[in-house]
């Protein structure tokens, strides 16, 4: 285990003496991470790896935050951190506690190796033929909060990127594990971008358009999880006051569960040590519980902790969504498509932009497909779907009865880099506007902000 040599019992003792006043919150947060890469053919044969490991303690005293972050870990730089953030003078001496953590093994994976070939076979599998480069990515996560009474269970994460590029442009996954699944995932975003190289954005519409699941990832993403964080509710009154707002169409039950991600990525607690719960965000399109981390859970009461994560060591946790969930609806698939003639279908988009002043939502879809008599038909080229958040979210009009796994892709809100997972059927959106030429980039996988 990373961490089977901190002595979690010194580590909180020595964080009790920070606390001073009762309502004091200190935490230590330890990581440690891995990146293996695999390069594309054509830049020399071989695995890269980065490793890293650090931590930070944390005072929030009131509404200030207080954080002494460290790359490394030893025990006298946890003493100096402790110092820093209780603001001591140097002649205070503070525990050197046993901080440690066992050694990693060889970055062995094999599975990133084989992986390009089964995409190649799998695109081949489509009786398509066209040259990529792949670049393959395996990171790995361990963490381990330290509060002075609480000390959960030891979090990891592993999962893995995969950036394809092409001809026709280029596409990205994220992936919880290499397999013929994924390979085939890779694989049809690659085809769908191949057939629809000579296809021509489509001319400035209002009307139908059906979202496939990878397209909803990215769409719940921005424009539920990103609008119901507490601090981007913040900008524009009281956080509390968005509870029972009628915010979207009644057909949308959106949660935020980090438990039933795939069990890879799984989370127990979040990277705060408090235990993460199934928040539902909208209730038949009302809102229920926003996003909040225990910052934000202090300032506003009626909001729950649970939910607070951190790209980096060097920067406070902040209110982020893991895994949404969009639960599937009652009616049949092929309603979907049968009730939108004459409208367009995405399967996927690229990436998303919440402008959280104005509410305006941009999601970039690099390719589609127009409906036809309730069928697809030709592709169309790439554009956008723009609109506020308030209005877009009420034109759901019906919702695939299939959930599917989809990761909604890389979130880098306020620089940390984090990876954001989803579970979405299909859904139709009626009187949404379509505009414009979106960029070269592929879809699934796609960032976003």
């Amino acid at each position: 285990m990373p961490w089977s040599e901190l002595d979690t019992a010194a580590v909180a003792r020595a964080l009790s003496q920070v606390a001073e006043q009762p309502e004091d919150l200190v935490d230590a947060y330890f990581e440690r991470r891995e990146d293996v890469e695999l390069p594309p053919e054509d830049e020399g044969p071989g695995l890269r790896v980065w490793r890293e490991e650090g931590f930070a303690v944390r005072l929030l005293r009131g509404r200030r935050t207080r954080l002494a972050s460290r790359d490394g870990i030893a025990p006298r730089q946890f003493a100096e951190a402790l110092r820093q953030v209780a603001r001591a003078q140097p002649s205070v001496s503070y525990p050197e506690p046993q901080v440690g953590g066992a050694r990693l093994g060889e970055a062995a994976a094999a599975e990133l190796r084989d992986f390009p070939a089964a995409v190649a076979r799998a695109i081949r599998a489509h009786h398509v033929g066209f040259a990529v480069r792949l670049t393959l990515r395996r990171h790995r996560r361990w963490l381990q909060v330290v509060g002075p009474r609480l000390v959960p269970e030891p979090q990891s994460e592993s999962f893995y990127s995969c950036a394809l590029e092409s001809s026709c442009g280029r596409c990205g996954a994220l992936l919880p594990r290499l397999d013929t699944a994924a390979a085939e995932e890779v694989a049809a975003a690659a085809v769908a971008l191949f057939r629809a190289r000579h296809a021509a954005p489509p001319a400035p519409y209002r009307g139908v358009a059906v979202l496939g699941p990878a397209a909803v990832a990215v769409l719940l993403h921005e424009a539920v999880a990103h609008a119901l964080e507490a601090d981007t509710l913040a900008r524009g009154g009281r956080p509390e006051a968005a509870l029972g707002l009628a915010l979207a169409a009644p057909c949308l039950d959106v949660l935020d569960d980090p438990a039933a991600g795939p069990p890879e990525v799984r989370r127990t607690s979040d990277d705060e040590g408090l235990p993460v719960s199934r928040r539902w965000l909208l209730r038949r399109g009302t809102v229920e519980q926003p996003l909040a981390d225990a910052a934000w859970s202090r300032a506003s009461p009626a909001l729950l902790p649970g939910a607070g994560r951190r790209g980096s060591r060097h920067l406070p946790p902040g209110p982020r969504s893991t895994h949404l969930e969009l639960l599937p609806g009652d009616g049949a698939e092929g309603d979907l498509l049968a009730q939108a003639s004459g409208g367009l279908y995405f399967a996927a988009a690229s990436r998303g932009g919440l402008d959280p002043l104005s509410g305006e939502l941009t999601l970039r879809l690099p390719h589609g497909r127009r409906i036809r008599r309730g069928a697809l038909a030709e592709p169309v080229g790439g554009c956008t779907l723009r609109g506020q958040v308030a209005d877009l979210l009420t034109r759901a009009t019906a919702v695939g009865p299939q959930a599917v796994p989809a990761g909604a892709g890389w979130c880098a809100k306020g620089g940390q880099k984090l990876p954001v997972w989803a579970t979405a059927p299909a859904l139709r959106l009626e009187g949404v506007a379509v505009e414009g030429a979106a960029s070269g980039d592929g879809g699934g996988g796609g960032g976003d902000d």
